[in-house]
């Protein structure tokens, strides 16, 4: 069975961004990508912070839509500036 609950190091590896992005915008309140957090169970030290793995992943769905479109958006303006 897995587990219900994930630490800061597995949040970061699940969602595929480098651990020392996830802190900085732990600590600054802030979203990586535009992407907002998931709060996590508690504001205990981060060395013992968890959140729940559900919140992860649909953090995790939406960051990964959010690059996307970025990555989209550049695709295009690049694009229609090689058309003009």
């Amino acid at each position: 069975m897995r587990r219900q609950y994930l630490t800061a190091p597995e949040v970061a590896r699940y969602a595929g961004i480098n651990e020392n992005e996830l802190i900085r915008a732990i600590c600054n309140r802030g979203a990586i990508d535009g992407v907002s957090l998931p709060e996590a169970l508690s504001h205990a030290p981060l060395s013992v912070r968890l959140w729940l793995r559900d919140d992860v992943m649909l953090f995790t769905h939406a960051l990964n839509r959010a690059r996307a479109a970025l990555k989209f958006a550049k695709q295009n303006r690049k694009r229609s500036n090689q058309s003009r």
